[in-house]
């Protein structure tokens, strides 16, 4: 691309994002925000390759902080670009501030401790790819948290480019000895046909269940599992389902006078309402919101020539219906859209033991957020990714802008949830463990669950 046509680009996004954009100014000033995307725009110059130029737009877009914030390369770039021996190749994993190897590859053990990848330090390798994970306000656990994932190629290539080679130089065990070793770039394909045999994965297959409950008997405690909330909307078969689970677990938690209840969210990115609002109805002993305000700058959508789906009729008729208050230049969601939820009579009276991650986001961490603010609850494990007093979500939009194709996605209702100030929250963090409780590098090895253990621990000691 041209540098006028970068500067176009640029442009457009910065009106999409300023005007469309309910959260840009949730976490950052409105001085601070204009002052980044002027820095990046300064950036731009001739004969800057197309990534460099994808870097620039994620710089502001990244500063602003939400999880649902994402820019994706055009299909056709993508499908290309996965073909090609240019990615990392041996998937990681992020344990107590160090990144393993967590697959035996090249010569190099699972749980090796990677050193240096082409000479960068492990903890700057690190940083460089965790700035590409959009997390809520100023968290960072989730950001290295999905080092993890099956997006590590791609957050590699962003920060170092394209290469034909990785010369890792790492150690194993117990043993401070320095190896190296090179090995070949791979494709996206190839990465992601050894990414299903990750050494993690014996312990991630545990919580595959969108949901379970088990009985520990010997406890007298329960253990609800619940990793996802997109079993579908309120008329849905899997949403009626899932009603009809929990209903039965509290009648039994009820009728066997179960103490102590083990509540496990982690893993859970979120998924559709009400399914996040009923488990936390069976919870609380409080009436409750999904959120306090809710609000968007606009009831139709603007820019409508870059948008990308075919829904602006039907999303400005919904707009105009749920976000029909206007007061000081934005949209208020009306209270028909917020209904007032009672607690279940069979509502769970005893203590609740909530076990997050930073996987935790959006409905997700709305539900961690209103469990923690209750009095009886223990939360044990790391900081979500989704906040605790508040998120921009609700409804996603997708723009693509007119010459680099580059889409832009991101939520447009800005909302407060209906949580306690809390001494241990600070405004723009993710939900907080009470117990910060991280997996070692000797349960990685052993496939020990170190926070369930924990959780189970701590409830021994009640």
């Amino acid at each position: 691309m041209s540098k006028p046509q970068m500067i176009e680009d640029f442009n457009v996004f910065k009106n999409i994002f300023q005007q469309a954009n309910a959260g840009l100014n949730k976490y950052r000033s409105k001085n601070q925000v204009d002052s980044v995307f002027e820095a990046n725009r300064t950036r731009i110059k001739d004969g800057m390759s197309y990534r460099d130029f994808y870097n620039i737009i994620w710089n502001v877009i990244d500063y602003t902080g939400s999880c649902h914030n994402e820019l994706a390369y055009p299909d056709s770039l993508d499908n290309y670009l996965s073909k090609q021996e240019i990615f990392f190749p041996i998937p990681l994993t992020y344990l107590e501030g160090k990144i393993y190897t967590n697959l035996e590859y090249g010569g190099v053990r699972a749980g090796s401790e990677i050193v240096s990848v082409n000479a960068i330090q492990a903890n700057k390798f690190a940083n460089s790819i965790a700035r590409y994970v959009s997390t809520d306000g100023l968290n960072t656990t989730g950001k290295y948290k999905k080092i993890e994932t099956d997006w590590l190629p791609f957050y590699v290539y962003l920060a170092l480019e394209a290469q034909s080679q990785f010369t890792i130089t790492y150690k194993t065990g117990n043993s401070n000895v320095l190896k190296k070793v090179t090995v070949p770039a791979t494709t996206y394909n190839e990465f992601y046909t050894d990414y299903a045999k990750r050494y993690s994965k014996e312990l991630e297959l545990k919580m595959e269940r969108d949901y379970s409950y088990a009985f520990l008997d010997i406890l007298n405690t329960g253990l609800l599992e619940v990793h996802t909330f997109a079993m579908g909307g309120p008329e849905t078969h899997g949403h009626h389902k899932y009603a009809v689970f929990l209903d039965s677990v509290f009648s039994m938690l009820q009728t066997q006078k179960v103490e102590r209840l083990i509540v496990d969210v982690r893993g859970n990115g979120g998924g559709n309402d009400p399914n996040d609002l009923l488990l936390y109805s069976y919870l609380t002993q409080r009436e409750f919101r999904e959120n306090t305000t809710a609000y968007t700058l606009f009831q139709e959508i603007p820019f409508q020539e870059y948008y990308v789906y075919d829904d602006v009729e039907e999303l400005t008729s919904d707009l105009k219906r749920e976000h029909s208050i206007l007061k000081g230049g934005k949209y208020y969601q009306n209270d028909t859209f917020n209904e007032i939820w009672k607690p279940q009579a069979k509502a769970f009276q005893g203590t609740i033991v909530l076990l997050i991650d930073p996987y935790v986001a959006s409905a997700g961490s709305l539900f961690a957020s209103l469990v923690k603010s209750d009095e009886n609850t223990i939360v044990i494990g790391e900081e979500t990714l989704g906040g605790y007093y508040g998120h921009t979500g609700h409804i996603p939009v997708t723009y693509e802008l007119p010459n680099s194709k580059l889409r832009l996605t991101f939520s447009i209702v800005d909302l407060e949830q209906d949580v306690r100030k809390l001494p241990d929250q600070k405004f723009g963090d993710g939900v907080k463990p009470d117990f910060e409780v991280l997996q070692s590098h000797e349960d990685f090895i052993k496939h020990r669950d170190t926070q369930l253990n924990f959780a189970i621990e701590k409830i021994r000691r009640l």
